[in-house]
């Protein structure tokens, strides 16, 4: 009896265990909200509705939960939720100071009345400030991508540490329908966005990718840019549009800025590949230093004499080497 008494103890000792042990996986899981405004005109439907079906998509593909707000009918509209109402509960919802990123899109319409910019919902729209508030009590990394037209005001309003904030504009008064939210869905599920080659899209190259898309729609159209994407990872509440990259290696640098924006949104992906996922917590942030090293040194290479610049950079592509390709054990 005690035998077994044992064993029952021993068997719900493990059962507890795993099922902490999978509350901590749940838990480390990225999660995702999309937010899709009101259409207005039916000729933006089909649009919307295709990035939608690539951000669940590229959720699928990265096994993480994948939240549409914006898209369901609703039988009573007096006595539902609006809109608005429920990304603020998701927010709610979230575990504050996880480790895994949230990431909230919005794909739809913006506007800007020269004070204010809007993500126009169904019902009560949402400011930048408001949403600002609402963010304040995460610190966990949160990735933003407004893909609207006017959503600059969005950039500064939410840009902090530990955030990626990106618009489609870089102004508010950059009011013309923006298609570069639809283009960065798509980038997220489209293998031509592995600009590196690594196995992943990271946030920076699904940014470029739909740069590219945006401005090559406007160049076959022979129609003047009415949107300039911009992105800001470090806090800095300015950012850069996507001229400053060749690729995803900056090739201009800002006046009067230090840090150049690029270096997280390069490290992060939404499903990241086999080799990223092998590494530990600690090899992450040595291979985040490492990427640091390497921009610094890439953007002194005018400065510095060739045998010096290639000294210095042999020993940091070696380490990097080694994180992805670790030594096999004795």
């Amino acid at each position: 009896m005690k035998k077994c008494s044992h064993l029952l103890v021993v068997g719900l000792v493990l059962l507890l265990a795993g099922a902490a042990q999978a509350a901590t996986s749940a838990a480390a899981r990225d999660e995702v909200l999309v937010i899709v405004g009101a259409a207005g005109d039916d000729a933006f439907v089909p649009g919307f509705a295709a990035a939608v079906k690539n951000w669940q998509t590229a959720c699928d593909r990265a096994h993480v939960t994948c939240t549409v707000i914006g898209l369901d009918e609703k039988k009573n509209p007096e006595a539902s939720p609006t809109d608005k109402e429920q990304v603020q509960a998701w927010l709610k919802s979230i575990v504050p100071n996880s480790t895994a990123n949230a990431w909230i899109a919005y794909v739809g319409h913006g506007t800007f009345d020269g004070r204010d910019a809007r993500m126009n919902l169904r019902g009560p729209d949402i400011l930048p400030a408001e949403l600002a508030a609402w963010l304040k009590p995460l610190t966990r990394p949160i990735i933003f991508i407004d893909g609207s037209s006017a959503s600059y005001p969005f950039l500064p309003a939410l840009s902090a540490p530990n955030r990626i904030v990106i618009t489609a504009t870089r102004a508010g008064s950059e009011v013309n329908y923006a298609r570069f939210g639809e283009y960065f869905a798509a980038a997220l599920v489209s293998e031509d966005s592995d600009i590196d080659q690594d196995g992943q899209i990271s946030v920076l190259e699904a940014f470029v990718t739909a740069a590219q898309k945006v401005k090559a729609f406007y160049d076959d159209n022979n129609r003047m840019m009415s949107e300039h994407a911009t992105i800001d990872d470090h806090g800095d509440k300015a950012g850069i549009t996507a001229d400053y990259f060749k690729g995803t290696r900056v090739v201009k640098h800002p006046q009067n800025r230090a840090v150049v924006d690029e270096n997280r949104a390069r490290l992060i992906a939404l499903a990241p590949s086999d080799a990223e996922q092998a590494m530990s917590g600690d090899q992450l942030q040595q291979r985040a230093r490492l990427e640091q090293q390497l921009e610094i040194l890439h953007a002194a290479k005018t400065t510095l004499p060739e045998a010096a610049y290639y000294t210095q950079l042999e020993p940091l592509l070696r380490q990097l080497g080694a994180l992805y390709s670790p030594a096999p054990a004795p």
